[in-house]
């Protein structure tokens, strides 16, 4: 026994990305007991506690409320404006109708409870926080094919097992991911469908990928971004597919709810573009900026929004616009958009946001764990720059309470913590991309 563990022990010392992930995972553990014996409480080690025991709050949530209240409000004043009915009562219903659909149809359909609905959500929630670290285990297995990993050494069975087993660990300590299934967060799920578009990507299916995006933008249009891009690269079944099922379901929303009603959701958008949120966990450059010249509540959360301001909503649409530009036609002109470049306006996307809530980073997890070993391929002899990614992922994997205490000072620009551990995460994605695209540019991808 003791013979095996020291094979073990030295197996994955000789293994490059083995010791990158031990050497996160062991950073991240760290972290996590410090800041618990601090009392620094609630953080990571409360969360993972809450998803083991399956947390006590089934069958309401965050998102769960938000629907099922919007939708019993929508059948008994179906004139009215489901989303001035539910601020005045300071219920924030940020979704379009067409989300509405997922407790509408099998209620509809098989008479299931909300109630009911709801508690098979927060399984299936359940099931995506683990899918989530499964599949990006497997996207990353699939990334180390590539010959430019060889010198990694990853071709074993050994390998792929132990990398399976710490990318697990990690997700178990990725506060982002746990936070959104603790809330009871829709977010959880289409994290998980954005896993496996990823997923597809890399195997090359893009009708599915565009259908799993599809899916995805009937809760959150943001992501149709994705569409945009794809069309300005010529990937034409991505792009159909997912127009395909985007309108299917905007259809069934429109003749369930009205064409007027699905319609506001635009005056929506527009209304949380001008003000954004103030609210800490806003982790977007509108909620820095607000906190920065103090523009609402920072600390509380009373479910109204920060009065407008031309300075904040100035920045706010100047950098948006900027970052999503920049991510739509960076590496425009290639036949064969990498799975790296496809990673990058997806966590551009959730940045450019004017509001991007800590969950919405759960995508950070899988998209850090498939970039990494490019990031340690192309750093190999960048220590520094090794560091700083890895600094990226920790400041993003854990809740820093600490800083509530800068909210009255200038200093709370460190509360935004989670989005400049993204934009470190983001500036590596661009390094690595460049780095890729330089070498095979318009030629067919062994990844592609």
């Amino acid at each position: 026994m003791y013979q095996r563990t020291l094979t073990f022990i030295d197996r994955l010392r000789k293994n490059g990305l083995a010791k990158w992930f031990i050497f996160v995972l062991i950073s991240s553990v760290c972290i996590s007991l410090l800041l618990s014996s601090m009392g620094m409480n609630p953080n990571v080690l409360f969360y993972l506690g809450k998803f083991l025991n399956g947390n006590e709050k089934s069958g309401q949530g965050d998102s769960w409320t938000a629907m099922t209240e919007a939708l019993t409000y929508l059948r008994k004043h179906p004139m009215d404006s489901v989303y001035e009915a539910m601020f005045a009562i300071k219920l924030k219903f940020q979704y379009p109708l067409s989300s509405l659909l997922l407790f509408d149809i099998p209620n509809r359909l098989f008479g299931w409870s909300y109630y009911g609905i709801a508690n098979l959500l927060d399984l299936v929630s359940r099931i995506s926080v683990i899918g989530t670290g499964l599949v990006s285990a497997k996207i990353l297995t699939l990334v180390l094919h590539e010959q430019r990993f060889e010198k990694l050494q990853i071709a074993s069975r050994f390998t792929t097992v132990a990398l399976y087993v710490l990318v697990f660990a990690l997700m178990l300590l990725f506060y982002p991911l746990l936070r959104s299934y603790y809330l009871g967060q829709i977010q959880t799920i289409l994290t998980f469908l954005t896993v496996l578009s990823i997923l597809c990507w890399q195997y090359n299916r893009r009708m599915m990928a565009g259908i799993l995006i599809g899916l995805i933008c009937v809760v959150k249009p943001q992501l149709g971004v994705l569409f945009l891009w794809g069309l300005i690269r010529k990937q034409w079944k991505m792009f159909f597919a997912g127009m395909f099922v985007l309108g299917i379901f905007s259809a069934i929303s429109i003749g369930f709810y009205g064409f007027k009603n699905n319609l506001q959701y635009l005056e929506v958008l527009s209304y949380l573009s001008h003000h954004g949120e103030t609210y800490y966990p806003n982790q977007s450059i509108n909620g820095l900026v607000n906190r920065f010249t103090f523009n609402g509540l920072i600390l509380d959360w009373d479910g109204k929004f920060p009065p407008y301001s031309d300075v904040v909503y100035f920045i706010t649409v100047i950098s948006s616009a900027t970052i999503m530009l920049v991510s739509l036609f960076w590496n425009y002109t290639t036949k064969y958009p990498h799975i790296i470049d496809f990673c990058l306006v997806i966590l551009c996307t959730t940045i450019a946001s004017p509001i991007a809530w800590e969950h919405h980073y759960g995508i950070l997890f899988p998209i850090f764990i498939i970039l990494s070993p490019y990031a340690c391929y192309y750093n190999e002899d960048k220590k520094f720059a090794l560091l700083l990614f890895g600094f990226g992922f920790l400041l993003a994997s854990q809740y820093f309470e600490a800083v509530k205490s800068l909210a009255d000072s200038r200093w709370n620009v460190l509360q935004s913590y989670l989005f400049f551990g993204a934009v470190i995460i983001v500036a590596f994605l661009f390094q690595v991309s460049y780095r890729i695209n330089r070498k095979i540019k318009d030629e067919p991808s062994p990844l592609k």
